[in-house]
């Protein structure tokens, strides 16, 4: 991308992150609360740990998944994805003609997306408050086998260039829309001052227990307004909404490539100032898992 972007125009200009609204608890999902409610109630009765656990496990790998599927890094046949998210992690499972890449670099990312996410509920246990420390190590561990990221030069061609793992970007990163538009994302000499800015909200956001599909929403778009790396912002930004929800005892919030437009829909909104949609995304992402975790914890119970 050509540095003097303001040569092109400009879709969306670059403006400090704002905190939440005052009012945001017209945000909250009042249904998604009352599905968590009786699953925190009635989880000890059904009983049935081992389903519940399985159940979880098979969401990790899935998030692994499509975490990458979302943002173009690696393709995958449907099939081959529902493969992997049931039988397990596996090299094998994954033939040439299932994807668009080399099947053991994809294998090594999704594997290092998978390690992320096990980080992430590690992290919970250990009760350690956010920091930009971990962020950086996050993003090192999301992107551990990405050795390069996409880019354009001064005349404007796409080129690869080595990738930075764990340390914020030192160019702009204004990335032109297929309508010709530029999107303009925080300045490099304001990503670190941003970032300490967007974690002390969260913190202050913990302290007054905003609702967890909320904050949620608020801190993966505001991440991802920064902007603050040089590639893999969209999977940390879901890493990071992760947290927040299994922090609450929920389920990893898995974003799927087939919910894409819903999603870049939402987050579109969000940058005009609506996060309502994205709340509305994320919490109807979670109100499935907790069905399926009843009736899967209901028909073990029953067998």
């Amino acid at each position: 991308m050509p540095e003097d972007s303001r040569s092109v125009p400009v879709s969306h200009s670059w403006r400090p992150i704002d905190d939440l609204p005052e009012d945001w608890r017209r945000l909250v999902d009042s249904d998604l609360h009352q599905v968590a409610d009786y699953w925190r109630e009635s989880r000890e009765e059904l009983g049935a740990e081992g389903a519940v656990a399985d159940f979880n496990e098979r969401l990790k790998r899935e998030w692994a998944i499509e975490t990458g599927l979302i943002e173009r890094v690696y393709r995958l046949t449907r099939g081959t994805t529902e493969v992997l998210i049931e039988h397990g992690l596996r090299e094998e499972l994954i033939p040439s003609s299932a994807t668009d890449r080399d099947p053991a670099l994809v294998f090594d990312m999704i594997q290092d997306h998978a390690a992320a996410v096990d980080g992430l509920f590690d992290f919970v246990k250990q009760e350690r408050r956010l920091s930009t420390s971990y962020v950086k190590e996050l993003h090192a561990v999301l992107l551990a086998n990405q050795a390069t990221a996409s880019a354009r030069d001064v005349f404007g061609r796409r080129v690869e260039m080595p990738l930075t793992r764990g340390d914020y970007r030192k160019r702009p990163n204004n990335p032109v829309r297929s309508d010709g538009l530029v999107h303009e994302y925080c300045p490099p000499e304001q990503v670190a001052s941003e970032m300490e800015r967007l974690l002390a909200m969260h913190l202050e956001h913990e302290e007054r227990e905003v609702a967890p599909e909320v904050e949620a929403a608020w801190l993966h778009h505001r991440f991802v307004q920064i902007h603050p790396f040089q590639d893999g912002n969209g999977r940390v930004a879901r890493a990071l909404a992760t947290l927040v929800v299994i922090r609450a005892g929920w389920f990893p919030l898995v974003v799927t490539d087939a919910g894409r437009p819903d999603y870049i829909d939402a987050l579109e909104l969000a940058d005009a100032g609506n996060l309502r949609p994205l709340v509305r995304l994320f919490a109807g992402i979670q109100r499935r898992s907790f069905e399926e975790a009843i009736r899967i914890a209901r028909d073990a119970t029953a067998g």
